[in-house]
């Protein structure tokens, strides 16, 4: 047992250094050993320290560039008013928005404002704007607008904000960093409130209640940028956003009659002159039956490439393509206008062509460009055809399509691949009184008979039995007289009410036509599409779904007469037409404008059609005469087209012999741009 322990005891010696040698070599050695235990100590925390330093400066470097949202002290809620000046919004008569886009480097100003009483668009040639509420609405998010901490007052930080003024003085191509400036005046012009719109407080753990977000934003002029909670949204740029978008102002509902008129402009050179030809192809009417709830065919021309009219019908297979039919009602009363452009001077309100404005080169070409002909008579024929829509008050609108074009908001904002090209459109209203349902007047009863003869009759009877007559006698005529004033009441009545509809039929054509006249309007792809139709879009065989249903419209957006205002026509065949006696068809060189070249037209003699077109018992009555200022009859359709009012015969009578065909009504030369004319104007130019 000892011995064990001595070995165990001698075995934990083993591990332990040995002693060092006593004397000054020992010394020496103990301090060697120590100086090294002491370098490698200091060696480890020293390249310890070098990563702390280093750590620690990286999160000072970090510290130092990122934005410092300093909160300053807090001021009592009237000082934190931005704009203590502005505080009833009725007093805003101008709202002015100025953007900037970083790519194009240009500022992109938008102003609506009050002038005589009215909402215009400056940007959009003063185009009125449906702005009272909007701008009330725009003017009140910044009434009481409130800073919740100021983050900086060093003009330095403005582009790290975002608050750098659009000034177009002091910007510069390749700036960063730039506001959007919203200012709102009084009716003295007066600056009630100048604010320069920076970038979103993005932070983690910020946010905003209401559709509202944290906007860094400082007052145009001083250097301070505070932190606010605004609504952006309500200072929108889009012009669609600050229009009347209801722009026939119909009722779907109200459609009884539809014409699609199918033709185009075409320009052809002939002996070195360009002459415009119009290649007329269908021409089809069509009425809703509110009761019934349904379309039928009222009329239908087919022209076959020739300038006579034919009249077919439906076939046994074919029917009417009664949605696409409810698609151009339903896109009538919701028509959409992207942008518009101010007419030239010289056109009436029905769209009529004064002789001075065909003698103007610049205002014919304006319209040329676009896709609109003017002629000397005053009619305007389009490039791409017309929509006819009666209405069931007897108001009627016609739509004249007229070249295509691109598409720019004008807001900075992008615009949707749908929404990127447009159709010029023509629109004016006319009052066409065989749309009003007329009175049924009851026959007035004749007069009472005469009672003298009874009474000498019953001279030799008794003086009772002849007071008695004449008593029977009298109540008769009484009430004769009583049962024709009746009826007289009674017709004059619904005659007053007949009156009453003409009347206000004609004040509304009055109030369109002056919303119309100064306007081409230009509306999307998508929706022209709806709203111009051709006979493959209308005619389907029987029992074809929706869904089967080829594309509406006359096509692709700049088909016929859609990308050049005069495309040539296609090739046509040769007409069929009765035998006529020769007639010189030489045009009268007074009935153009001067310089114009010769128009090759193809459309029938207007009155010629409407001889097919009418029967006696179908013409409308006079207005009365207190109604003069306004027609009561629409203005003839240029090239043979009737009115949609006419009464049209059934399709399957046959067509009243026609006299011989005489020039049309259409100037045979008209004015048309060169070969090298301009190209369609974009919207907005």
């Amino acid at each position: 047992m000892a011995d064990d322990h001595k070995a165990r005891n001698h075995h934990d010696r083993s591990d332990v250094h040995p002693p060092l040698p006593a004397g000054g070599a020992g010394a020496r050695v103990r301090r060697r050993v120590e100086e090294d235990a002491g370098g490698m100590s200091r060696g480890i925390w020293g390249r310890t320290s070098l990563f702390l330093l280093g750590g620690l400066g990286m999160l000072l470097l970090g510290w130092l560039a990122q934005p410092r949202y300093q909160s300053r002290e807090v001021k009592p809620e009237a000082e934190r008013i931005l704009f203590p000046e502005l505080t009833d919004v009725q007093k805003a008569a101008s709202l002015e928005v100025v953007k900037y886009d970083e790519e194009l480097a240009t500022l992109q100003p938008f102003k609506v404002v009050q002038a005589g009483g009215v909402w215009v668009l400056p940007s959009h040639q003063n185009y009125p704007a449906d702005a009272r509420d909007h701008l009330a609405a725009a003017a009140t998010e910044l009434v009481d607008l409130e800073s919740l901490d100021v983050v900086s007052s060093s003009a330095a930080d403005h582009e790290t904000y975002g608050v750098i003024e659009p000034d177009p003085e002091k910007i510069k191509p390749g700036m960063v960093g730039v506001g959007e400036l919203i200012e709102i005046r009084d009716a003295g012009g007066n600056k009630l409130a100048r604010l320069v719109v920076g970038k979103e407080d993005k932070r983690p753990g910020t946010s905003a209640a209401g559709g509202k977000k944290l906007r860094f934003v400082r007052k145009a002029g001083q250097d301070p940028v505070y932190r606010v909670e605004i609504d952006t949204s309500k200072f929108t740029t889009r012009f669609d956003d600050w229009i009347e978008k209801d722009l026939l102002k119909l009722s779907p509902w109200d459609v009884r009659r539809a014409v699609l008129d199918d033709y185009s402009l075409g320009a052809v050179e002939s002996g070195g002159r360009i002459r415009v030809e119009q290649n007329r192809k269908d021409r089809i009417e069509v009425a809703y039956d509110d009761k019934d709830q349904r379309w039928t065919l009222a009329r239908l021309e087919a022209f076959g490439g020739g300038p006579e009219a034919k009249l077919e019908t439906l076939g046994e297979a074919e029917e009417l393509a009664s949605p696409r039919l409810n698609d151009l009602r339903n896109a009538l009363g919701d028509l959409k206008i992207v942008d518009v452009v101010r007419k030239p001077a010289g056109l009436s309100a029905e769209l009529k062509a004064e002789e001075k404005f065909t003698a103007d080169e610049e205002a014919v070409r304006s319209m040329q460009q676009r896709g609109f002909l003017p002629l000397k008579s005053g009619d305007i024929l389009s490039t791409d055809g017309e929509t006819i829509v009666g209405m069931k008050d007897g108001v009627e609108y016609v739509l004249r399509f007229g070249a295509g074009t691109s598409i720019g908001n004008g807001s900075g904002e992008d615009v949707a691949a749908d929404d990127a090209t447009g159709r010029y459109l023509l629109v004016m209203a006319r009052f066409n009184e065989s749309l009003l349902e007329k009175p049924v007047l009851e026959e007035v009863p004749g007069e009472a008979p005469a009672t003298e003869g009874a009474a000498a009759e019953g001279g030799e009877q008794g003086a009772a039995d002849q007071l008695k007559a004449a008593d029977e006698a009298e109540a008769k005529a009484q009430a004769a007289l009583e049962a024709r004033r009746a009826v007289e009441r009674d017709n004059r009545r619904r005659q007053d009410d007949y009156d009453a509809k003409v009347k206000a039929a004609q004040r509304r054509v009055r109030d369109l036509n002056a919303r119309f006249a100064d306007w081409y309007y230009i509306v999307p792809t998508k929706e022209y599409a709806k709203i111009h139709l051709n006979r493959a879009a209308v005619v389907q065989p029987k029992g074809t779904d929706a869904a089967d249903a080829g594309p509406p419209g006359g096509g692709s957006p700049f088909g016929a007469g859609g990308g050049a205002p005069f495309a040539p026509p296609r090739p046509r065949p040769a007409p069929t037409l009765p035998p006529v006696e020769p007639k010189d068809e030489a045009a009268p060189a007074t009935d153009a404008p001067a310089g114009a070249a010769p128009l090759e037209s193809g459309a029938p003699d207007e009155a010629g059609a409407k001889a097919a077109a009418e029967s006696p018992a179908d013409v409308a009555p006079p207005a009365p005469a207190e109604d003069a200022p306004v027609p009561d009859t629409a203005p003839p359709a240029p090239a043979g087209d009737a009115p949609v009012g006419d009464a049209a015969p059934p399709a399957a009578d046959p067509v009243p012999p026609q006299a011989e065909p005489a020039k049309p009504d259409v100037p045979a030369d008209v004015p048309v741009p060169p070969a090298s004319s301009e190209p369609v104007p974009a919207a907005g130019s």
